[in-house]
């Protein structure tokens, strides 16, 4: 069915939109810098300055996904003890969990569950080929869904039409969202990134995570999400239900494109890697059950 222009509207209007965390796009502007030279006390600064997302990374930090052998108890400590990276990476996926809506039949723990999965998924297969910045890779898979956020915002009652469809026939969410609402959340985040000014190289994931071979820039960063965005699906991680789909991961373009651009790549133990995803996906349901009280 062809997009309603009320809701191209709606997504075309800053109005209708969550308001972005003051702290999201300074801390994903760090994620650009080489680690050596970026600024402890600035980072530490913008995550102290919000006492809720202080809060909240610690609790998380605390949390047997990022934990320590001891307990954390500031910002300051918890660079320390974890380093410089993670504590970033913790407080971009609580800046996100601010972004997302609670609404009638839609669980915000499943979308952070399925992104936090998909940014954990992304780190660890980009450091296993060789992709050089496996924080960028964690930046982009946190974020590549926001524009479910903005659906949700724009259009909850046709969002959740569209959601149960995808659960009834157990078929690619974003598949359901063109039945229903004539345009995916690929497309409806390529908008809300022309608002929200991240990063290009997250923007174009936002955009193309689904549709690698569509993106003329940051082909490989796009391709790493995209193909940790299925293996969280097809592994229990994904928006409440499951997929019923044959995936050969050896004759997608994207994972093709991969192994073609990354020497690591070759030899990749794919049922390896996946069955070592099992245990970090195990871990992100633990910690999303503590933040939110459960993964429906």
């Amino acid at each position: 069915m062809p997009c309603d222009p009320k809701l191209l509207q709606k997504l075309q209007s800053a109005r209708e939109l969550p308001t972005l965390p003051a702290v999201l796009i300074p801390l994903l502007r760090h994620l650009e810098r080489p680690l050596e030279s970026q600024d402890v006390h600035q980072i530490v600064d913008l995550i102290a300055k919000d006492e809720s997302l202080a809060a909240r990374c610690l609790q998380i930090a605390n949390s047997p996904l990022f934990g320590t052998s001891r307990e954390v108890e500031s910002i300051q400590s918890a660079v320390v003890v974890m380093g410089l990276e993670r504590i970033h990476q913790i407080a971009v996926s609580c800046s996100f969990l601010k972004l997302l809506p609670s609404l009638k039949d839609v669980s915000p723990s499943v979308f952070w569950a399925h992104s936090l999965g998909c940014a954990l998924v992304a780190r660890e297969f980009a450091g296993k080929i060789g992709f050089p910045d496996p924080g960028k890779a964690y930046a982009a898979g946190l974020l590549h869904d926001v524009g479910i956020i903005a659906l949700l915002s724009a259009a909850p009652e046709q969002f959740a039409t569209a959601l149960r469809l995808a659960r009834s026939e157990h078929m690619p969410l974003h598949e359901a969202e063109r039945r229903e609402l004539g345009l995916t959340h690929e497309e409806a985040g390529k908008i809300i990134a022309g608002i929200w000014h991240p990063p290009p190289e997250i923007a174009d994931v936002i955009a193309h995570h689904h549709t690698p071979d569509r993106a003329a820039e940051n082909h490989a960063l796009v391709s790493v999400v995209g193909f940790s965005d299925l293996l969280c699906r097809l592994n229990g991680i994904g928006y409440g239900y499951s997929e019923t789909r044959q995936t050969n991961f050896a004759e997608d373009p994207a994972f093709i494109g991969l192994a073609a651009q990354f020497a690591k790549f070759q030899p990749f133990d794919l049922a390896r890697f996946t069955f070592e995803t099992e245990g970090t996906l195990e871990e992100v349901r633990t910690v999303v059950t503590q933040v939110y009280g459960g993964v429906q």
